[in-house]
């Protein structure tokens, strides 16, 4: 059943799970994130187990498999408030009750396993049949239908971890003017490397349960565990920046407007604007690589909240893009004058990187630096 090669597949990943969890353990990571980060590593390095158990407790295998089952339901909630948890601050009840139903259910269905007799459970785990009675027969057909739960509840879970990183992207682009150093694009990987884990463990469980598995490799599945595993423990110590701006209390009236409970009026708003406009034009307060809303609100005398109103309301822009146009129209002179290359470019008007540059410059004008530049040339030619 279970090859050498996937029993030390599977002492590799569990070594790695059990480092990961005295990592996650003793780390100084906001609590919550250290919580369900050990959880992750725990439970990954109980799934993991299953072949070294069925290799040297064989006895114990039909008492341990069940436990994999509410192992396997708990881990997509898991990943999710970790990542959760990573990007945001959560409350310090966050647990929502649906989030729990497969694993209670999962729960009950391992009890009903254990209550089964050591013959029945040997001949349902190790051997692979069916024994008479109802009970067991309705226990198994419980059992495929959580496995195929899991396989929907996950991509769910993976869908809701996507969003949350792209809302999270958007409040870093309220507070920063170069994202670069701080997007933590770890958890990106992180989510893919999921993504294909999972997408090769949901087609083996599909493959085992429809009398395909003939086509599985079960060493990959270990492999890509343990490569998943090794990331998780090389990149979670990467902290967050920390939020600079107080987010507006959220209005249970969905027509209330975004600022209607702000205190500014339009009157301090415009001077604010002018202030602003005045930062980037007189002190080009853009080309500070590090520039961020705390700063901008700091040069202007006013509170972050309200430079984010203003910009919002006034100028028509988000930080980040406002930054970013004053920039990229400081970079058009340069790269018409040819006399830099465009990283020299990039980091001379503010930006951080020559990709954050190359990718805000076609944003704003629809073209590459290198089109722009040529588009200029074509038309003075033909002046």
């Amino acid at each position: 059943m279970h090859t050498d090669g996937t029993i030390a597949l599977s002492a590799a990943c569990l070594g790695l799970a059990l480092a990961g969890v005295m990592s996650a353990v003793r780390g100084t990571q906001d609590g919550h994130a250290r919580f369900y980060l050990t959880l992750v590593f725990g439970v990954f390095g109980g799934i993991v187990s299953t072949p070294l158990v069925f290799a040297y407790a064989p006895s114990m295998y039909g008492f341990y498999l069940p436990i994999v089952l509410v192992l396997l339901l708990i881990l997509p909630p898991a990943v999710f408030y970790y990542v959760a948890a990573k990007t945001t601050e959560l409350p310090s009840s966050t647990i929502r009750w649906r989030d729990i139903v497969l694993p209670v259910v999962g729960s009950a269905v391992m009890i009903g396993y254990w209550l089964q007799s050591a013959e029945a459970k040997t001949a349902l785990f190790i051997a692979g049949e069916l024994p008479a009675g109802i009970v067991p027969s309705t226990l198994a057909l419980v059992t495929f239908i959580l496995i195929f739960c899991w396989v929907v509840s996950s991509c769910l879970y993976l869908v809701a971890t996507l969003r949350r990183l792209r809302d999270y992207r958007s409040k870093l682009r309220a507070l920063y003017s170069n994202l670069e150093d701080r997007e933590l694009r770890w958890l990106d990987w992180f989510v893919v490397s999921l993504v294909t884990l999972w997408a090769v463990t949901t087609f083996m469980f599909v493959a085992d349960n429809t009398g395909f598995g003939w086509v599985v490799v079960k060493e990959l599945i270990y492999v890509l565990t343990a490569c998943l595993l090794l990331f998780v423990m090389a990149f979670a110590p990467i902290a967050p920046p920390e939020a600079e701006i107080e987010e507006p209390a959220p209005s249970t009236d969905t027509s209330e407007p975004k600022y209607a409970r702000s205190a500014l009026t339009d009157a301090h708003a415009e001077q604010l604007a002018t202030r602003i406009r005045s930062a980037m034009t007189q002190d080009a307060l853009y080309l500070d690589p590090n520039l961020s809303l705390q700063k901008l609100s700091r040069h202007v005398g006013a509170l972050p909240n309200q430079i984010s109103q203003t910009l919002n309301e006034q100028i028509g822009s988000t930080f980040f893009d406002y930054i970013a146009h004053h920039r990229i129209e400081a970079a058009k002179p340069l790269i018409l004058g040819g006399a830099a290359n465009s990283l020299t470019v990039s980091l001379d008007v503010g930006f951080n990187s020559r990709s954050t540059f190359y990718k805000a410059f076609k944003r704003e004008t629809g073209m590459t630096p290198k089109a722009y530049r040529d588009g200029a040339a074509t038309i003075l030619s033909d002046l």
